[in-house]
């Protein structure tokens, strides 16, 4: 299983929900209306949140497909 890391600038987020319907597992829209990523943690020093994890092909797809859909580019996946 590929190890990843995705990185999440939320402050920047526009709550445009595209990164939910390409992958619901991960992201879902917070009361704010911006999207939260599921098991992230915020680094206090980028303040952005990074989630660090092996995910299987299928979840790998999923993230690949949310960081493509979204429009404000504030989702990054690092393999």
């Amino acid at each position: 299983m590929p190890k990843i890391k995705v990185v999440f600038d939320r402050q920047n987020c526009i709550g445009a929900q595209a990164c939910t319907a390409a992958c619901p597992k991960y992201w879902k829209i917070a009361e704010d209306g911006k999207a939260n990523l599921a098991g992230s943690q915020l680094n206090s020093q980028t303040g952005k949140h990074e989630l660090t994890a092996e995910v299987n092909e299928e979840d790998l797809v999923c993230l690949k497909e949310s960081t493509a859909a979204c429009p404000v580019r504030v989702i990054i996946l690092e393999q």
